[in-house]
């Protein structure tokens, strides 16, 4: 059996060039170090190569299954476990420094190969999409095309659960989060201009990011989603990952505005980061 050709993807907010904005400028954004998700005071800002903006550290997980955002399986799944409302994450541990991702289960060669952490010091997470009983995860893939999937070993990652899932409704300018099939969130949001549509599908967001300054385009937190956009083979210096973000101009709401994203009331994405704790690994359906 031939080899499977090996690429490499460092997919960060170093080069996330999100397809947000309805101009291509965007100024150089400052890191936060270490800030964390309850938005305690943080440090000084650090100026940071490239577009490159510090991921939100995930809200505390826990292997209790007390209530936090994400519970650490220590163990098999259950086949006969009720997975109504729950997604699965596969999480790269902070021992690794790479994850590779294989075109079929148990294949000699892996096709891809993540790095760890992202640029934006993120985790690496991937949506699980099938249990099958065997070594590997069958897993949804942060490239192009939209709608890629893999396989990673079982052995390589940490499996997370959690109960969140969302819904965006281009035609209806809404955004519906739901936990455990409940709806928490229903909001207004601006999308896609439509000489640049935001492509239907199934996503997941892969890191939260915080712009040190909210007054730009992207507001005061950002979402990397693991698609990208149709029209845009770059972005800003970035592969034209999709997003979804507050924004500073809360009037283009309900509009087709933007050249991919999803823009958010910055009082409402502040609500999905702090209070809801939505974290990575979220499937993100879009209609």
């Amino acid at each position: 059996m031939s080899s499977i050709p090996r690429r490499t993807f460092l997919l960060g907010s170093g080069a996330l060039g999100l397809v947000a904005c309805s101009a291509p400028e965007r100024d150089i954004l400052e890191a936060y170090e270490g800030v964390d998700i309850t938005l305690e005071p943080a440090p000084s800002t650090t100026t940071m190569p490239g577009d490159i903006v510090e991921a939100i550290p995930d809200p505390t997980t826990s292997a209790s299954g007390d209530g936090s955002p994400m519970d650490l399986l220590r163990n098999s799944i259950d086949p006969a476990e009720d997975r109504v409302g729950v997604s699965f994450v596969a999480r790269a541990p902070a021992r690794s420094s790479e994850i590779d991702v294989f075109e079929s289960r148990g294949a000699p060669e892996p096709r891809w190969t993540f790095g760890n952490p992202l640029e934006s010091r993120g985790d690496l997470v991937f949506l699980v999409d099938d249990f099958d009983g065997s070594d590997y995860y069958r897993v949804l893939l942060p490239v192009r095309p939209n709608g890629s999937f893999g396989w990673i070993r079982k052995t390589d990652v940490d499996l997370f659960r959690h109960d969140f899932a969302i819904l965006v409704d281009l035609d209806a300018f809404t955004m519906t989060i739901f936990k455990h099939e409940q709806v928490v969130m229903e909001t207004t949001v601006g999308v896609a201009r439509d000489n640049a549509p935001m492509p239907l599908g199934r996503y997941y967001t892969t890191e939260i990011l915080q712009p040190p300054e909210p007054d730009t385009v992207y507001g005061v937190y950002t979402y990397g989603l693991s698609g990208f956009s149709d029209t845009f083979v770059t972005f800003n210096g970035g592969p034209g990952q999709l997003g979804i973000h507050g924004t500073n101009d809360p009037d283009t709401l309900g509009s087709n505005v933007s050249s991919g994203c999803v823009r958010m009331h910055n009082d409402d994405v502040t609500r999905m980061v702090e209070t809801l704790q939505v974290t990575a690994g979220v499937p993100v359906e879009v209609i």
